[in-house]
């Protein structure tokens, strides 16, 4: 059998001249970052910088700056800017492109966006890529939300795809067939059924505001308020969790959302002042979403619901920006159909039919629950 984790990356890289694609969750609780241990082996050549740094020093959307990381010495090309793949430049002095990343569990993030762009600079340039593969933190196996390719991911995935950024670069080598090197060395064996917290790892965010695996999971929910002038609770120490605005009101918001008896989750009136992003030094007025049995939660159907009862609650006061909702779902129909006033049950249905063919389209590519091929949802029992 193949080696995995760190021994097995080691051995396929080989001596090789690396350029290494990561940030924060690049660190091994028994071996430190990756940045150290190939430097310490004279295989760092360049390192390439996705959203919110090497380092994870900034913040969500800030500029990330290339130059020469201070640590090392190794020169740093940002690829979360005017330039979101490697050149034939950046890669002059490298023999193969490794990537440590851990994604958010969620299709809204950019650390897949950004692999799938490397890869596609590896199969235009002859390079190859290797991936140290971490488990998905929300766990592999349910798949859940709307399906679409676009600024997230350049193939079809859902709001919570169930796929590790392995499974989901093999899925986009398939389906574009792409004539390219990709291996993909797991960090470890574990049942796809476990959650992150749930694994011998420690947690290491893969963004400042992604503190904890429960923030992760109402991330595939909440990231929607990035799309309106509500606060998605960035700013606060429980961000994705608490929601609010100043003129909204706790206990009619958490009275609303109860209300709809959504599975696993209740909500709790709560006010909040974020110290930076919207509403910053303001007191919001919202609520702080507790996952009381993440197993039945559905995100994406909470995320709807949130919008229908924020617009319902303050209809004057709330505001969407379409076209920026339509980016985060990679698609316009789930808010028209929203905005038609369709029953949000009836809109969340309708993308069975689109997990269904994402399922197949894994299946086919080799990737996900292997019950998947057979046309099931879970493990048969």
């Amino acid at each position: 059998m193949a080696e995995i984790g760190l021994a097995g990356l080691l051995r396929a890289i080989a001596g090789r001249r690396v350029g290494l694609v990561t940030g924060p969750t690049g660190w091994l609780e028994r071996d430190g970052h990756q940045i150290d241990i190939l430097h310490a082996r004279g295989w760092l050549r360049a390192l390439f910088a996705p959203e919110h740094g090497v380092w994870g020093d900034l913040q969500a959307g800030d500029h990330v700056p290339g130059g020469q990381d201070p640590r090392t010495g190794v020169p740093v090309f940002s690829l979360y800017g005017e330039v979101r793949a490697p050149t034939a430049e950046m890669l002059a002095e490298v023999d193969v492109v490794v990537g440590c990343l851990q994604d958010a569990g969620g299709r809204p993030y950019t650390y897949q966006a950004t692999l799938a762009a490397c890869l596609d600079s590896c199969a235009r340039l002859g390079k190859p890529l290797l991936l140290l593969d971490r488990p998905t933190p929300l766990g592999g196996v349910v798949a859940q939300g709307n399906v679409g390719a676009g600024t997230f991911f350049p193939a079809p995935l859902p709001m919570r795809p169930a796929l590790t950024i392995g499974e989901m670069l093999r899925l986009y080598q398939h389906q574009q067939r792409l004539a390219v090197e990709l291996l993909v060395v797991p960090l470890l064996e574990a049942p796809r059924e476990l959650w992150y917290d749930e694994l011998p790892l420690p947690w290491v965010a893969p963004s400042p505001n992604l503190p904890t695996v429960n923030s992760a999971l109402c991330f595939t929910a909440t990231v929607l308020l990035e799309a309106t002038n509500a606060s998605e609770g960035r700013g606060t120490t429980r961000p994705f969790e608490l929601i609010g605005a100043p003129w909204a009101d706790s206990a009619l918001l958490a009275d609303e959302l109860n209300r709809r008896r959504l599975a696993g989750v209740l909500a709790r009136p709560a006010a909040f002042i974020p110290t930076f992003s919207k509403h910053q030094g303001e007191v919001c007025h919202g609520v702080q979403l507790h996952l009381t049995d993440r197993a039945v939660v559905d995100p994406p159907l909470l995320g709807l619901h949130v919008l229908d009862a924020l617009r319902r609650l303050w209809p004057d006061s709330f505001v969407v920006r379409p076209k920026s909702l339509d980016v985060r779902y990679h698609s316009a129909v789930p808010r028209q159909r929203w905005e038609a006033g369709e029953p949000l049950e009836a809109i969340a249905a309708g993308w069975q039919t689109e997990l269904a063919a994402f399922r197949a389209a894994a299946a086919d590519a080799g990737v996900g629950p292997p019950w998947w091929a057979d046309g099931l949802t879970q493990r048969p029992r």
